[in-house]
């Protein structure tokens, strides 16, 4: 019996370094890359049938032989009826089957809805050109397959005003203090770009129902969420790209990411690969100049204010979601702390002044305590050198600790992949890292009594403070991952597997989480159950999750799947802080199917309760 041939894959030498396709022709390359500078402006060619638009009549016709394939054969009988007929205009035919002049292009993972309309050199493309193009799902990155086919809004929707005031009320309320780059007290919607409004109800309406709903449930909000988001995709274009442009791109990845989850993941992670160079190119990554304040009245110098701190805030936001995505998903960062060359944000109550008069009483009393404020690089530096005096850092909001927190805990990973692969461990290294973490305990738990810097110094009955509530737990919560990070490497990370979306983490961390071997040894359980115990104390207690930041809910998953191979152990007081038995492994899964359970409104929450059935 002969062996099968293998399949030639087409030699495809030009690739986009956005999404990463690949073409066979260096001008196909060039009429793909247009996609990713769309205006938002072109014309669409509207489904009768449905709520379907495309960018070209071949793409239609194409969408009605699939989709429409009864409604399509009754046009062609009615075609060719009338074809004898030489009266009969061709604008009377609903579809054109002949072959256009054609100035745009797109490919199968760009949604068929949403094509846009690209100018190309040539008049004509011919139909080996159009089939060229057309790549198979093989040549792309893992973290693009399944993109569903979702029929974008009609162009001419938007929301209604009430929808837009009620979502922007929510999005304050549960959103916007864990990326808080924009000002509720002097927010205008009505001034907002319509892609960034879209894009905060996006994640609004996560929180609350469609108030123009006839049945407002969570489910109607869900609906409105993805209605929103998917329209929001259809308007924005890197073309004169601005910081509401990054502000916008930024929490549709997070929706995308964090909320949709699984076909629409693959939205998000493009979206940041296109965030990143954008942020380069409006400039995000340097202070927004300040004009002299010798001329301006108090008012003005407040607003300018507001915008430099905005535009400080969106970097760090970012800076935050891509150590996110290289913590969760294994993808590489890309923002290294030295391209950012601002200072750490503002104290907390500078930036949430209601006036520009409380604004400038505040600013006065900390620049006479305490000076000027520190860079972000030189704040790492600073927490990383081993004689650092407390005293001589000045106040900054703890979103800036968050950040630095985030830096520390992508180094830990960096030093466990480079020991995974050489087989050597750095002593030092690490110790540097859990040195760091100690000393910044005190500006991101401001409340919690300073952790000992040695793991023998902590047991597993160390007391733990009052539990924060939940739109507090972003700080706490990151830093004792980042104390968990130190000591137990995650096996997925140091394997190389590199994750496409939440959806996959979850789905893995059941039989991917770290080893009971490791995990029961002595020096093991003093040095991290007092950080797990803290996660554990804080899902007990957190009744009403609504204000939680969506990572904080895998951070606490993670913690548990600790607590419990610790059960599984038989560790004397594993679980006791919650009340759970030692050694009852059933008993630790029916706790955290209630807990978690708070959070199944959410996709994330659903996801984590489907992990817990696999630990039974």
């Amino acid at each position: 019996m002969s062996l099968a041939q293998p399949v030639k894959t087409p030699y495809q030498p030009f690739q986009c370094l956005i999404c990463q396709s690949r073409f066979t022709r260096h001008e196909n390359l060039k009429r793909h890359a247009l996609l990713h500078t769309r205006s938002q402006g072109e014309g669409s060619l509207p489904c009768d049938f449905c709520e379907a638009t495309f960018s070209r009549p071949d793409l239609r016709h194409r969408h009605m032989k699939r989709k429409h394939p009864e409604q399509e054969q009754r046009r062609a009988r009615k075609k060719t009826q009338r074809s004898p007929d030489k009266s009969v205009s061709p604008e009377s035919y609903n579809f054109d089957d002949s072959v256009q002049p054609v100035g745009d292009y797109t490919n199968q993972f760009e949604h068929e809805t949403e094509t846009p309309r690209i100018e190309a050199s040539a008049n004509v493309m011919d139909l080996n050109s159009l089939l060229d193009n057309f790549q198979p799902v093989d040549s792309f990155p893992s973290f693009y397959h399944g993109i569903h086919d979702t029929p974008s809004p009609k162009n001419d929707w938007s929301p209604s005003r009430l929808q837009v005031t009620h979502g922007c009320d929510l999005f304050f309320a549960h959103v916007s203090h864990f990326v808080p780059f924009l000002h509720k007290p002097t927010f205008n919607h009505e001034q907002a770009p319509s892609y960034l409004l879209l894009s905060i109800l996006s994640l609004a309406y996560q929180y609350g129902p469609d108030p123009e709903s006839n049945h407002p449930t969570s489910t109607s909000g869900t609906a409105l969420s993805h209605r929103c988001f998917h329209h929001a995709r259809t308007l924005i274009t890197p073309e004169n790209a601005d910081i509401a442009t990054v502000q916008a791109y930024l929490l549709l990845q997070i929706c995308a990411m964090l909320y949709l989850c699984g076909a629409d993941s693959a939205h998000g992670l493009k979206m940041h690969s296109i965030t990143i160079p954008l942020a380069r190119t409006v400039g995000l990554m340097q202070p927004l100049p300040l004009e002299s304040a010798a001329t301006q009245d108090l008012d003005t110098l407040w607003r300018a204010f507001l915008a430099a701190e905005s535009h400080k805030r969106t970097l760090f936001a970012l800076h935050q979601i891509d150590a996110l995505w290289y913590q969760f998903l294994s993808i590489p960062r890309s923002i290294s702390h030295l391209e950012i060359k601002h200072d750490l944000p503002c104290p907390e109550d500078h930036w949430n002044a209601a006036s520009a008069a409380e604004w400038a009483h505040r600013q006065l009393i900390t620049r006479q305590e305490q000076g000027p404020g520190l860079q972000y690089a030189d704040s790492v530096r600073r927490f990383l050198s081993q004689d650092i005096e407390l005293s001589t850092v000045p106040a900054f909001d703890p979103y800036g600790a968050i950040n630095i927190a985030q830096f520390l805990i992508s180094s830990a990973r960096e030093i466990s992949g480079w020991s995974a692969m050489t087989g050597m461990l750095s002593i030092d290294r690490f110790g540097a890292l859990r040195s760091s973490l100690v000393a910044l305990n005190p500006f991101i738990c401001p409340n919690t009594p300073t952790i000992q810097s040695t793991p023998e110094a902590t047991t597993p009955h160390t007391a733990i403070p009052t539990t924060p509530s939940s739109s507090t737990s972003l700080c706490p919560a990151t830093w004792h991952t980042a104390m968990i990070e130190l000591q137990i490497w995650s096996p997925s990370h140091t394997s190389g597997i590199i994750q496409s979306s939440l959806d996959g983490v979850l789905h893995q961390s059941s039989y991917l989480s770290p080893s009971g071997d490791i995990l029961c040894e002595d020096i093991t359980v003093a040095a991290i159950q007092v950080h797990v115990d803290w996660f554990l104390r804080y899902l007990d207690d957190t009744v009403e999750p609504r204000g939680e930041a969506p990572w904080v809910a895998l951070y606490a998953f993670k913690a548990f799947l600790i607590a419990w191979q610790l059960v599984k152990g038989r560790l004397p007081g594993a679980m006791g802080v919650v009340g759970v038995g030692d050694g009852d492994v059933e008993g630790a899964v029916a706790w955290a199917r209630h807990v978690f359970g708070r959070r199944e409104g959410w996709t994330l929450g659903r996801l984590i309760l489907g992990s817990l059935e696999q630990l039974s």
